[in-house]
């Protein structure tokens, strides 16, 4: 059974460092070669020798600079045109100064190149300037802060104890009772004395009856 082969894992750490490690070499390496032709190219310029080596700072500086910003504002989302084309702008006069050195170019063409060098100077505090007020300070309006708002007390309602409400029993009430109508009684006249004569009653032998 083969064996699948080894392969270096491209966003690995070791990569990663690596990379980093080689590219600060190569800029160190190349603001060495850099550095020696723009100073000499500066001293076209009218520039005291003394302060000569501050030309190459500011132009090879700048590349790195610009290059650095416009990475940041391409990871924050914004436009990173401006740092993009000032990082080819300066870039553009280095190789052109370090070619001009290199080729020995006549007197007309290195006073040229000496004024560009000293000319970028106040050019390159105002873009750094830029550069740096983008990265720092924000463009977004700050929040207000939201006006503090009291706690309402929230009020716990007490148990309420259950009332049972017994049953009350129905007494059945007994049918009240009907009074009776008493029959009337009938009166018996009250006679006086009445003298009947036998001739009033006949077949009775009592001369009269007294009532």
């Amino acid at each position: 059974m083969s064996r699948p082969a080894a392969r270096i894992a491209a966003d690995s750490r070791s990569v990663l460092a690596f990379t980093v490690v080689l590219t600060v070499a190569v800029a160190l390496a190349s603001f060495a070669l850099s550095f020696s032709s723009l100073r000499d190219a500066a001293l076209w310029g009218r520039v005291p020798e003394g302060i000569a080596f501050l030309v190459p700072v500011v132009i090879d500086a700048s590349v790195l600079v610009y290059g650095l910003v416009a990475l940041v504002l391409r990871a924050r989302g914004r436009s990173s045109a401006w740092a993009w084309f000032l990082m080819l702008g300066f870039t553009v006069v280095s190789v052109g100064a370090n070619a001009a050195h290199a080729y020995d170019v006549g007197p007309q063409l290195q006073a040229l190149v000496g004024v560009v060098l000293v000319a970028l100077a106040p050019l390159s505090v105002l873009t750094s300037t830029h550069a740096l007020a983008s990265l720092v300070v924000t463009d977004e309006p700050t929040p207000e802060p939201a006006p503090a708002v009291e706690p309402v007390p929230v009020v716990v309602p007490e148990p309420v104890a259950s009332v049972v409400v017994e049953p009350v029993p129905v007494v059945e009430s007994e049918p009240a009772p009907v009074p009776v109508a008493a029959e009337p009684v009938a009166r018996r006249p009250r006679l006086g004395r009445l003298a009947v004569s036998q001739d009033t009653l006949p077949g009775l032998d009592v001369a009269g009856v007294t009532a």
